[in-house]
């Protein structure tokens, strides 16, 4: 069980809350409590969407990034958005996302809200909280 910090828009909190079960969820609501909670506990990981605060995600992105103490940290962006995101306009969130130092974007619109899906996400984010050698690499021969 890892502690998150969960900055996600009011209405995008149950499904983040089925995609996390099991790991101590700190929901903030605006950027001054994401602040807060950075100054806080030991985070393993920050899980923002882009409609946090009002659209204020490349903002505590970019508050992240220039953080010594917590730029180190596994950042999840992520999107539930109201209608359907054109692929350029996710592509652009994506490579945007990746500039502000997240370490993955995830458009959870691409993922059905249930059991199978939730744990298609959840493996992600797993994976994000291993220590950075559990995984082996792969190299080739001379």
């Amino acid at each position: 069980m890892a502690r998150i910090l969960t900055a996600v828009a009011p209405d995008t909190e149950e499904r983040v809350r089925r995609i996390l079960s099991g790991h101590d969820l700190v929901f903030v609501r605006d950027l001054d409590k994401a602040k807060a909670a950075l100054a806080g506990d030991e985070l393993k990981l920050i899980f923002v969407g882009a409609r946090f605060d009002d659209s204020r995600m490349f903002d505590l992105l970019d508050y992240i990034r220039k953080d010594v103490e917590h730029k180190k940290i596994p950042i999840v962006a992520a999107i539930v958005a109201k209608t359907t995101l054109s692929s350029e306009t996710a592509a652009g969130l994506a490579h945007s996302t990746k500039i502000f130092g997240a370490s993955v974007f995830i458009n959870l619109n691409d993922f059905s809200d249930n059991d199978p899906e939730n744990s298609r996400i959840r493996l992600i984010v797993d994976a994000l909280l291993l220590p950075p050698n559990a995984v082996p690499t792969v190299t080739r021969k001379p």
